[in-house]
């Protein structure tokens, strides 16, 4: 209940640093789009004050990016206090349409996007089955990004991986807009038949759900970067003539501290930059919390703010989450999931090792 975060939310002093630092804040203008306004909204709910129209779209055009958490001088946690404030709206019978459409779609057909097709459709058949190691698609790899969805999972079937037999949403989504999954229980009980020992994601979002509201005590939780960052000298790179930046998901980085691992993947394989902003500090895609979904127009924006942090003669901005990668292609942005990037390395070493041998049959001759 949002009584339970007034500590956190008498935390905020209004110093208004938050206001100099959130993206749809510096879009919008108001203060109820900054973490300090949306903290006070949060407080008269808290105080039993009804949810208004402005309540409603203050709360569900925050990000949840956690800029304002990682820079709070008070150690108060806006983000967390936005998502509990929005199960208040919720219940209050308030929630805007595309809460119900996105609760609607996963209820029934097992995804937000109401894709009604085979969730495996871009996998090789055989892909699902028991093993220690589940490489999780999540639904935007499974219907939205399929060929980082494959490159993924030709990358993890190298060491064993397989998928589940029936996943469904992890439930990111509806926790997002302070809804509460169904499917949890149902992906636990997958979870459990497939004797996984690790689960592997390489979608952000996925990967902090898991690994925060599962409770999987007895199953190690990855990103793929850090899977990968582990396995780096297993996966025979080979360096390709690129310059290449990398963009740090929200969900990712400031949320779950995972910086370093894909840069270790990316420095094997090109000449690196840094984007404007990175690491904590790196700029949201515009995608997070439901805004890509309920205001377009702003999330774009957002996501044209963060492509224009791009280094001079970048041939790729790469990044690890399905979200951030549709946020910025949709922008404008040349943008690669690390795992087709990994993709292209290793074939461009299958490509040489094809040629070198070639050449090897004609000089016998």
């Amino acid at each position: 209940m949002i009584r339970d975060h007034l500590d956190d939310i008498i935390k905020c002093t209004r110093c208004g640093r938050c206001r100099a630092i959130c993206p749809i804040h510096e879009e919008l203008g108001w203060e109820s789009a900054s973490a300090r306004g949306r903290m006070l909204l949060a407080r008269a709910l808290a105080e039993g004050i009804s949810p208004s129209d402005i309540m409603q779209k203050s709360l569900y055009t925050c990000l949840t990016c956690a800029m304002c958490t990682s820079t709070c001088p008070s150690g108060a946690k806006p983000d967390e206090v936005v998502e509990e404030a929005r199960k208040c709206i919720i219940e209050s019978d308030a929630a805007p349409s595309y809460y119900h459409a996105v609760a609607e779609h996963i209820a029934r057909s097992g995804n937000p996007l109401g894709e009604s097709g085979l969730r495996t459709a871009w996998a090789p058949e055989g892909a699902t089955g028991r093993s220690d190691l589940i490489f999780w698609a999540g639904c935007l790899m499974s219907y939205r990004k399929q060929a980082a969805a494959q490159a993924a999972f030709r990358i993890m079937s190298r060491f064993g991986a397989r998928l589940l037999e029936n996943e469904r949403c992890c439930g990111s989504p509806l926790l997002r807009l302070g809804g509460r999954p169904s499917t949890i229980e149902h992906n636990l009980r997958q979870i459990e038949r497939s004797g996984a020992k690790t689960i592997v994601t390489g979608c952000a979002g996925c990967y902090k759900t898991l690994k925060e509201d599962y409770g999987l005590g007895h199953v190690e939780v990855l990103h793929i970067t850090q899977f990968l960052a582990r396995r780096v000298d297993e996966l025979g790179l080979r360096r390709l003539p690129l310059k290449l930046t990398y963009h740090d998901p929200c969900h990712l980085g400031r949320c779950m501290n995972v910086y370093e691992e894909p840069r270790t993947v990316i420095r094997r394989i090109g000449s690196f930059a840094e984007m404007g902003s990175a690491k904590g500090d790196a700029r949201c895609c515009g995608g997070g919390g439901g805004v890509r979904r309920g205001y377009k127009d702003i999330s774009r924006k957002v996501a044209a703010k963060r492509l224009a942090e791009i280094p001079e003669g970048v041939d790729y901005v790469v990044t690890a989450c399905p979200m951030c990668n549709s946020s910025l292609e949709d922008a404008g942005g040349k943008v690669i999931d690390l795992c087709e990037l990994i993709l292209k390395s290793i074939t461009a070493e299958n490509e040489v090792l094809i040629v070198t041998e070639q050449e090897g049959e004609q000089s016998c001759r």
